[in-house]
């Protein structure tokens, strides 16, 4: 029997902050500011495709535009997408990118020690 993986309960952007919370099924809670956000965007146009370098590999600093969202939209039941000031808005950031993308000490702790 397979584990289910935790889902988002409840998602909330903070403009004063700067960042998006979401709160997980398993209670945890994660805050992602917005510039690690949008540097993890999984865009083709960001990341890259088909052995094409995306944008962001030969960006050395992101813009306030670039990091400043707007609006974060729902997609399906398995992802959020952020709209950035710039006009940005084809990163659709999975619920599991998201959940691996958490910087608080306990994810990261298990980033480093791997499964």
């Amino acid at each position: 029997m397979s584990e289910e993986r935790p889902r988002p309960v409840q998602i909330a952007v903070y403009r004063r902050s700067r960042v998006m919370r979401v709160g997980w099924s398993d209670e945890h809670e994660s805050e992602h500011p917005w510039e690690h956000l949008r540097w993890n965007c999984p865009c083709a146009e960001c990341q890259g495709e088909m052995g094409v370098p995306g944008r962001l590999r030969f960006t050395e600093r992101l813009t306030e535009d670039q990091t400043s969202m707007v609006d974060a939209v729902e997609v399906g039941r398995y992802a959020v997408q952020p709209i950035w000031q710039d006009g940005h808005s084809t990163g659709i950031y999975s619920f599991d990118l998201l959940r691996r993308l958490c910087q608080c000490p306990e994810c990261r702790s298990a980033a480093a020690t791997g499964p």
